[in-house]
């Protein structure tokens, strides 16, 4: 079904860059509609990300100190090779 008016240039032809403009603007205001919509929600999905990023950083145990001490007992103890 064609639309009962068409927009036209003098020589009769179809005015295509009427119509690509139309769209473009029309999208565009979608676009910026869109956006718009979305800035609010962009501090808290920072935040909960940061948090999120925070909460596997963190360590799930502390060292055990005897595996601390036989950790420098053997990083000295290289060291001591490597000097000799």
């Amino acid at each position: 079904m064609q639309p009962t008016y068409v927009r036209r240039h003098p020589d009769n032809s179809i005015d295509y860059d009427f119509y690509r403009r139309r769209a473009a603007r029309l999208r565009s205001g979608k676009v910026r509609k869109s956006v718009r919509a979305a800035v609010p929600m962009v501090r808290p999905l920072i935040a909960g990300m940061l948090l999120l990023g925070m909460l596997f950083a963190m360590p799930t145990r502390a060292p055990q100190l005897p595996d601390r001490a036989a950790d420098m007992a053997a990083t000295q103890a290289v060291d001591t090779l490597k000097a000799n």
